[in-house]
């Protein structure tokens, strides 16, 4: 029996410490919408009119563009922009919850460097450390993040790219500058809105969450301190029963 007085004891007041330290956290949400410092498009060709290779590597640059997004037979056209980051810092016990990378699409009526019109099926955002310049080389310094399925997407649909880790990685190191290119992963054209094309700019949309512990009810502090006594009350009788056992023997 004691031994059952002892479980039903400890069980009470780990149960009522459980409810007291392991009160669940509250989180505050804000957000934050950045645009491009620049947009720019980078091209990768084997045509004569660039005199270059289709090679994986960037061979020429139109700044200010942010709209076809090509992958031909004979080239690629892949479109950037880098957000200006640098002033952006979280205050003490905040974290990005998400960071999303929106454009939108303009049409599928594209064609060129060897392509007609086909839906390209899915799109690829890639990410790298940018520096506020337009350079072709920041063609082939990206990094995969994540992609979206096009292949039933229309015009005037928003792409919503999730770029949490990245965005996470580059406000922790410091970094000035986040870059994001977008390419099509398979055989096709689309163009994007927002440059020469009516449409939205593209957006980079920053979600932060403030995390603080809350503090626990009146009622639950109560229970704990009903729940802590129970437990003393049994442990006391506890006592007071193995002292009668040993005074009789």
């Amino acid at each position: 029996m004691k031994n059952l007085y002892h479980k039903v004891a400890v069980t009470s007041v780990c149960t009522a410490l459980g409810f007291v330290l392991g009160a669940s956290p509250e989180a505050k949400a804000a957000s934050f919408t950045f645009t491009p410092t620049i947009t720019f498009e980078v091209i990768d060709s084997s045509t004569s009119y660039f005199g270059s290779s289709f090679d994986g590597l960037g061979d020429e640059v139109f700044p200010g563009n942010f709209d076809t997004v090509v992958r031909g037979t004979v080239g690629e056209a892949a479109e950037f922009a880098e957000f200006n980051i640098g002033s952006f810092s979280l205050a003490p016990n905040t974290v990005i919850s998400s960071a999303i990378f929106q454009a939108e699409i303009y049409s599928f009526q594209t064609v060129g460097l060897g392509v007609g019109i086909i839906n390209p099926g899915s799109l690829g955002i890639f990410g790298y450390v940018g520096n506020g310049t337009v350079e072709a080389s920041d063609f082939e310094a990206g990094v995969l993040l994540s992609s979206v399925d096009v292949s039933s997407s229309s015009a005037g649909d928003i792409l919503s790219f999730d770029v949490t880790p990245f965005v996470n990685q580059r406000v922790s190191n410091g970094d000035a500058f986040a870059g994001f290119g977008i390419r099509a992963l398979n055989l096709g054209s689309l163009t994007l809105g927002g440059a020469h094309f009516p449409g939205i700019q593209p957006r980079l949309i920053v979600e932060t969450a403030e995390v603080t512990e809350s503090v626990p009810e009146p009622t639950t502090i109560l229970t704990a301190a009903i729940a802590l006594g129970w437990g003393g009350w049994l442990k006391r009788k506890n006592s007071s029963q193995q002292n009668n056992t040993k005074s009789q023997g």
